[in-house]
């Protein structure tokens, strides 16, 4: 797998991303499994998402040099085990990006910009947001507000937050790289940035 992007954060914490060019069985060569993943594995019908879930652990290796095992919360959270880092993974259409942090809040989501994302806008956009989204570029601020709210969702792991109401973004002027201010707004109210980065494959948002 080619690296694509690796970025340590100011607040020491590191996300990566990989595209992904191995077949299954060729991501699998380089793991050891335990059962309860193989059979997760074998129980995917689609390549992609065999490919993608072994990708995510092959760049977990590379990156702490050991075995991962990784469990899952009932909302899907994942928990690395026998480590002190926290976790995010995210992937699209051949890439995995996995966020790392000892210390703070972790979330990472990466998406194709795609217009797909329009048509379930009134979902994840608020009516106060959509006042600073230029009419020429409705798609671009669309899937990044979704990654930037997926990330929020992944680190908060409130199941019942609704994202065009407890997640809130703040005007921003998309660049091809930058910074968003966001508030999430659910029993407590926490404002914290969040980095991001546009490409012509993926847009991609991360915190941690």
């Amino acid at each position: 797998m080619a690296q694509i992007f690796k970025r340590n954060t100011e607040k020491k914490g590191l996300v990566v991303v990989w595209k992904i060019e191995e077949s299954a069985d060729e991501l699998l060569q380089y793991l050891k499994l335990r059962r309860q993943d193989l059979e997760r594995v074998k129980s995917f019908k689609l390549e992609a998402r065999k490919q993608e879930f072994l990708a995510a652990r092959c760049l977990i290796k590379q990156v702490l040099g050991a075995e991962p095992e990784i469990d899952y919360l009932d909302s899907g959270k994942p928990i690395l085990k026998n480590s002190p880092y926290k976790i995010s993974i995210s992937h699209t259409k051949g890439y995995v990006v996995v966020a790392f942090s000892e210390n703070n809040l972790t979330g990472v989501d990466i998406e194709h910009p795609s217009d797909r994302v329009a048509r379930v806008s009134k979902r994840f956009v608020s009516s106060q947001e959509e006042r600073f989204i230029p009419d020429n570029k409705k798609v671009e601020y669309y899937t990044i507000m979704w990654c930037l709210k997926e990330s929020m969702y992944k680190m908060y792991d409130r199941q019942n937050s609704i994202f065009n109401i407890n997640f809130i973004c703040h005007p921003f002027k998309l660049q091809r790289e930058g910074k968003i201010s966001a508030t999430f707004d659910f029993e407590e109210r926490r404002t914290m940035d969040f980095e991001y980065l546009t490409t012509e494959d993926f847009y991609l948002v991360y915190h941690c």
